[in-house]
């Protein structure tokens, strides 16, 4: 960047959610960046491929329904954005997590993406989960990727 050139102003913030802890510390963190800067928040899931739900007798017939995973999106998911008075846009679609969030991204012409380190699938404890990854290496805008407290930092090889 020249010194002529400022930033942009942050006006639009994608945090992609799942019900993951990861996923609400990259909730709380794009909320905490719409009361500093002003910007509106879009929350978005992916439903389908890798929605987790718990054994409960009472929502069976809706473990896998759109209608539950909007039901989240509006109260426990977005939990971390909405205390902090930031009331995001919801948004759901059909598809890969990494694929929802570029498109939903490019469609919206978002400032940045924010998501955790890993979601509900697998990822190595020590790097980032494939969704992450796949932001990492395919957007072509700013991707914050919002750390875990559990991990453990890794010794720096000056530090062994």
């Amino acid at each position: 960047m020249s010194a002529t050139t400022s930033p942009q102003p942050i006006r639009t913030v994608l945090v992609g959610l799942d019900g993951s802890e990861e996923s609400e510390r990259a909730g709380a963190f794009a909320g905490r960046l719409a009361v500093s800067t002003g910007a509106a928040v879009v929350a978005a899931h992916a439903t389908g491929l890798l929605d987790v739900w718990p054994d409960h007798p009472d929502h069976a017939c809706e473990r896998n329904s759109h209608a539950r995973v909007n039901d989240l999106m509006r109260t426990a998911w977005t939990e971390s954005v909405r205390s902090l008075g930031v009331d995001p846009e919801i948004v759901c679609r059909d598809g890969s997590p990494a694929h929802v969030l570029l498109s939903l991204a490019d469609e919206l012409d978002a400032d940045l993406i924010v998501v955790g380190t890993r979601g509900v699938g697998a990822a190595d404890p020590y790097g980032l989960g494939s969704v992450a990854t796949k932001l990492a290496h395919e957007s072509h805008r700013p991707v914050v990727v919002v750390p875990s407290p559990t991990l453990q930092r890794r010794p720096r090889p000056n530090e062994l």
